[in-house]
């Protein structure tokens, strides 16, 4: 549960920071929500009250092209093991009127026992994955999945007429109670309506959980979740900080407190109680933002998930794409961009190995199947016992290998493509034993 509770809240900062002031999806017509805007609308510039404030944060009524974000999530663990980490985000963006926007993200997380660093920079027409100040060039192939993304998603826009709150299908304005007006306060040379609310941590955990399992994550909510929360979560706190007269989010803290001991006395001697804060800041609003390529770029493929999820989230969110809502609906799964397959130099290693007349074996799996993990037992032995050059990849990425695939219909896991000497290709799919799987690769000339 501590997991889930950090991790929707980092869900939530995330889905806050890059698409709350400008929701060109305009996928919610309702009547209700195109009411509320007129009445927002209406209102005197420099007006804002506690309530407008709250739903100008969460409804996209400013009008954000760019920016600079900063945040940071922090996590302290109080008795029990008395660990903590930290999580920090930074980075700029700047949108590009319905294309690839451009941007560059950095993120770093410390833990008691080390850290690490992950990146990724969109320059619109190529991208990188990054750490630090070396970046290595995503693929043409992987970027023209992410951009075709883009192009599927806003393909639903038209006649779309979604009524469900927020492009994401999720309405951050239920989770809050208790709104108070603060006053006003300068944020990054900006006058802002500053107010605090309280957070129902259990609709947060709600809404939040489906669009991670969308996005690949595996969470599972025990029936009694109501009362789990209830009895952990001692205080969710948060404070925003509106622009005045533009209305978009300039700042947001979030505080949680978290007490494990009310759940059992086993829960309470491993982990104890915790303390969340979210702090996250954004400024340089509108300014034009320099996205410049990583100073290194080197060639080996740098196969990591957190960068590449940072490289789909920021081509996704960023200047959202219309019609997200409506594909959400239609079944599109947000995880095929923010979790895209394992970026690899596979495709490359392929197009040379049969330029060059050898025998290549391809091995396309997925994670889950059992048959997958008794092929790979089959293929691994090939590897030590056969002259061919064999390769593994995710059976997503299968149209990165582009002709030398595309007529045999690969389409499932576990699939095999062996390739002759004279580039002749053929599919084995599903299971095989070792014996067998040797044998074709033998018979292949």
């Amino acid at each position: 549960m501590l997991l889930v509770l950090v991790g929707a809240v980092l869900m939530g900062a995330t889905f806050l920071a890059v698409t709350n002031a400008r929701d060109r999806a305009a996928d919610d017509g309702s009547t209700a929500a195109q009411s509320q805007d007129a009445e927002q609308a209406a209102q005197p510039t420099g007006s804002l009250t506690a309530d407008q404030a709250v739903a100008a944060a969460f409804s996209g009524s400013g009008s954000l092209d760019s920016g600079r974000i900063a945040a940071e999530l922090s996590l302290k663990l109080v008795g029990g093991q008395g660990q903590a980490f930290s999580v920090n985000v930074d980075g700029k963006f700047q949108s590009r009127e319905g294309k690839v926007p451009l941007f560059d993200f950095d993120l770093s997380v410390k833990t008691g026992d080390g850290g690490l660093r992950a990146g990724a920079v969109s320059l619109g027409d190529r991208g990188f994955l990054t750490r630090g100040d070396t970046g290595y060039r995503v693929p043409d192939a992987v970027w023209t999945e992410l951009a075709n993304a883009r192009r599927q998603i806003a393909s639903y826009a038209k006649g779309g007429t979604g009524s469900e709150a927020g492009i994401l299908g999720v309405d951050p304005r239920a989770w809050l109670t208790d709104v108070e007006d603060k006053g006003e306060a300068q944020v990054d040379g900006v006058m802002t309506r500053h107010v605090s609310a309280r957070v129902d941590a259990t609709k947060l955990v709600r809404d939040l959980v489906p669009l991670a399992r969308q996005g690949g994550a595996q969470v599972n909510l025990p029936r009694n979740l109501d009362q789990i929360v209830s009895r952990a979560v001692k205080r969710a706190d948060v404070e925003l900080w509106v622009g005045s007269e533009d209305r978009i989010l300039r700042r947001m803290n979030v505080d949680l407190e978290l007490d494990f001991s009310a759940l059992s006395a086993g829960a309470a001697d491993e982990v104890g109680r915790a303390q969340v804060t979210l702090d996250l800041d954004l400024t340089g609003v509108n300014e034009t933002q320099q996205i410049e390529a990583p100073a290194r770029i080197v060639r080996a493929p740098a196969n990591d998930p957190i960068s590449t999820a940072a490289l789909g989230l920021g081509v996704l969110a960023v200047d959202p794409p219309a019609g997200l809502s409506a594909a959400r609906k239609a079944g599109f799964r947000i995880g095929d961009v923010t979790s895209p397959a394992p970026i690899t130099d596979n495709p490359r290693k392929v197009a040379r190995a049969v330029r060059q007349n050898h025998k290549v074996v391809i091995f396309f799996r997925s994670d889950r199947g059992l048959d997958d993990q008794a092929t790979g037992e089959a293929v691994r032995a090939l590897r030590r016992s056969s002259e061919a050059a064999v390769f593994t990849d995710d059976v997503r990425s299968v149209e990165r290998f582009g002709k030398l695939v595309e007529d045999l219909g690969v389409n499932q896991a576990p699939s095999i493509v062996v390739i002759d000497r004279r580039g002749n290709a053929r599919l084995i799919e599903g299971y095989i034993d070792a014996r067998t799987l040797a044998q074709e690769v033998a018979d292949a000339r």
